[in-house]
């Protein structure tokens, strides 16, 4: 019998990207879908009810943006809507001979993306030939009016928003029109209205606005439904012919159901009393409360928009020492829906919309979107700051934040922790026994979270150390020194950190030596740990810097590099290895988390000859000529390269079949990959409570691998089923365990997301 379990209440806080339906737009669906189904088009009775209810939509919708005798045309969404603008606005320019480089289309540069992609589009598409600009924003988000007064003499289209959908930040509409329609009273002017609509006040028959898309997804409709104000005279040129619906203006049989909800939506905002939506100063007393909360968890946390420059239904934040992920991976095991309202890259998002704002980079690097929508209640508001509130013993168990709290109980913290930075690595080696620590190739971007979790955990700091002097980014040992300065001793030290009276450093079960091994860079060592247990000492991890990469080699090009040297320091750390030592560096381009010698080898054959022959090897020698070529073409520096190879590969399971799987091995462990902090806010065994689930976060996979190469035999026995949040780390770490040796490995595709 399957046991009781109390799931995480799912807090939804990420209305600016959707909303849900209310139940009131959700009847009226249905009722049109099976009762008022009628094509408008059609003229019989049918037809003429479902007709009518569509001119009642676009009338009440007229009512409630003051559109006087602007068209409302229904559309699919804001994306049609500003596709439909800005092309009607190019075709306008082109066929009155307007081309050429020396016009200008102006965007705002916190735009949503949809608008200078359409910009481009279109100007591609008409052979249009003008100049693309982007406003410039201020700190507080707002355009620059001297930057737009300039432009605007040759101005053919200015885009601009009412209200941002990261940040909130509303713009000065009547200032804007005065400015506009003072330098250029005929320049073509649009404004993204997706997030002003029951948030701000509009009358656009008091303003000289030609295009204002709107999208229903936002405001509690369907997705797939929009409307788009034209103001009369303005030009139109419809996207869609064919049919001729919406007066010709845009074809196409109209999303009836969409429509009935749009108006349920519609007669809502215009209800005095009773309605479901909240008026603005209640809007502004919630963003205090959840403001409150989060300040509560997060007590250094910054707002990176705020009054009198927003919207009350956004709060844009971010706290230092936390990427984006962090935060978001933190609420979304808690069951809180945020965002990180970000533009995502392959390695740390940023926000352009902050980057455009002049903002410092870990801000961008951190902004998390918290939204709520007009409608929600007192007691949506205090479920979600008390949902807020719970993270506080998470973060201070995990020594995300540091507390006084003497009755929290801390998360374990033993042997060997690898943090990451986008492709960087920083590694912490903890002795349980002893209470100390050694932090080795530190970098900046991870100081304050490495402190924190040392000054949390209140260990000794036995030495911090570098493997080589780093080319692309400073050493964050200075640093450390600073911010750990009463955890550690006064030993003098090498420019590496090494304390300049111990050859060898002993730290409880650990011992470390280094082996001197230039090549990438000339001073750099390759730190050996043994590790002392039950009477025998065996070799664990072997740091080895920037020399070695898992899955390829350093650079030799840069200064100090010295291919010889190379040669020789691979040969003198081949022969201090022993078979399963894990290979650490502080670079992981390809996510491979370790490497051992022997797939090294395997993966790179040329290295054979490095080692087996007294020349250099030419062939060796062309592969590096071919990576540098590659590498200086590079926007970014890279210490190294490496290439995917096909031994990573791993199986995938759906959720339906884990019954199968444990049927047909029974001794499946299931290992959470998961973050501590993750793990603590919500634990897998609420979505899996008939089985055993180990933690295992990716922190400390390595460390994990280590204690099991050990026992080959469970290596290529034990089945293990491994779990994340969404599949994909799980599916990574999947990747790294085969590519170890590991045999019976499946991944749980969709995680814990499709576990909820």
């Amino acid at each position: 019998m399957q046991k009781s379990v109390i799931r995480p209440q799912e807090i939804y806080l990420d209305n600016n990207a959707t909303t849900a339906v209310l139940s009131c737009a959700a009847a009226a669906v249905q009722h049109t879908m099976q009762q008022c189904f009628g094509n408008p088009s059609s003229s019989h009775s049918t037809g003429i009810k479902a007709k009518v209810e569509l001119e009642s939509t676009r009338q009440l919708a007229r009512q409630l943006i003051g559109a006087g005798s602007g068209d409302i045309v229904f559309t699919s969404g804001a994306t049609e809507g500003i596709q439909s603008s800005i092309f009607s606005a190019l075709l306008h320019a082109r066929m009155s001979g307007k081309t050429g480089s020396t016009f200008s289309l102006l965007y705002g540069a916190t735009e949503h993306k949809a608008v200078p992609q359409s910009l481009e589009h279109w100007n591609h598409v008409l052979q249009l030939g003008a100049t693309i600009k982007a406003i410039p924003v201020d700190q507080h988000g707002l355009l620059d009016f001297d930057f737009i007064r300039a432009q605007l003499p040759n101005t053919l289209l200015i885009c601009t928003m009412a209200a941002n959908n990261e940040t909130g930040v509303k713009q000065d509409l009547a200032a804007l029109q005065q400015l506009i329609r003072a330098v250029a009273p005929d320049v073509l002017w649009m404004v993204d209205c997706v997030q002003a609509l029951g948030k701000m006040p509009l009358q656009l028959e008091q303003m000289t606005i030609d295009y204002a898309p709107f999208s229903g997804h936002k405001l509690y409709a369907p997705k797939g439904i929009g409307f788009l104000y034209v103001r009369k005279g303005t030009p139109y040129q419809p996207l869609l012919a064919g049919g001729g619906q919406e007066s010709g203006l845009r074809s196409g049989t109209e999303n009836l159901p969409g429509i009935a909800a749009l108006q349920a939506i519609f007669q809502q905002l215009k209800l005095k009393e009773g309605s479901v939506f909240q008026p603005e100063q209640q809007l502004w007393l919630y963003r205090d409360q959840l403001l409150s909360a989060l300040r509560q968890v997060f007590p250094d946390l910054v707002l990176n928009s705020d009054r009198p420059y927003i919207v009350p239904t956004t709060i844009n934040f971010s706290v230092p020492g936390f990427a984006s992920k962090d935060i978001m991976d933190l609420f979304d095991a808690a069951g809180i829906r945020v965002s990180s309202g970000s533009a995502c890259s392959s390695k740390i998002p940023t926000s352009f919309v902050l980057n455009a704002m002049g903002l410092p980079l870990w801000r961008s690097q951190g902004a998390i979107r918290l939204s709520f929508g007009p409608a929600m209640t007192a007691e949506e508001c205090q479920q979600a700051c008390k949902a807020i509130l719970a993270l506080k013993v998470v973060v201070n168990s995990c020594c995300l934040v540091l507390s006084d709290a003497s009755s929290t109980e801390l998360q374990p913290l033993a042997g060997l922790v690898q943090l990451k930075h986008e492709d960087l690595c920083s590694y912490l080696l903890v002795s349980a026994e002893t209470s100390e620590v050694i932090i080795i190739d530190a970098v900046l971007p991870l100081a304050s979270r490495i402190a924190l979790l040392v000054q949390g955990h209140q260990l000794k700091v036995r030495a911090i150390l570098d493997t080589h002097l780093h080319k692309d980014h400073p050493s964050a040992r200075p640093e450390l020194v600073t911010l750990l300065a009463d955890l550690m001793g006064d030993a003098n030290t090498t420019t590496l950190g090494w304390p300049l009276t111990e050859p060898r450093i002993k730290m409880g079960a650990y011992q470390l030596e280094t082996v001197a091994t230039p090549g990438h860079s000339p001073e750099a060592v390759t730190i050996l740990v043994r590790q002392f247990a039950e009477q025998k000492q065996q070799q664990k991890f072997a740091l080895v810097g920037d020399f070695i990469l898992p899955g390829g080699t350093g650079r030799l090009d840069l200064p100090g590099g010295d291919s010889q040297a190379f040669r020789q320091s691979l040969r003198a750390l081949s022969q201090q290895l022993e078979p399963q030592t894990l290979l650490l560096s502080s670079h992981d381009y390809a996510q491979r988390f370790f490497t051992r010698w022997d797939l090294m080898l395997q993966e790179q054959p040329v290295l054979q000859q490095v080692l087996n022959t007294e020349d250099t090897a030419e062939l060796w020698l062309s592969e590096l000529q071919r990576q540098t070529d590659w590498l200086h073409q590079q926007s970014g520096h890279f210490c190294g390269v490496v290439e995917v190879c096909a031994s990573d590969a791993t199986a995938v399971i759906d959720k339906d079949q884990i019954a199968a799987l444990i049927q047909q091995y029974p001794n499946l462990q299931i290992w959470d990959v998961r973050e501590p902090h993750e793990q603590a806010a919500g634990a897998l065994s609420v979505y899996l409570p008939d089985l055993v689930c180990k933690e295992v976060p990716l922190s400390a996979l390595v460390q994990q691998v280590a204690e099991q190469h050990s026992d080959h035999h469970q290596m290529e026995q034990q089945p293990t089923l491994l779990v994340c949040r969404s599949g994909n780390r799980s599916l990574l770490a999947a990747k790294v365990l085969n590519r170890a040796g590991f045999e019976l490995v499946f991944n749980l595709k969709g995680g814990v997301a499709l576990l909820a």
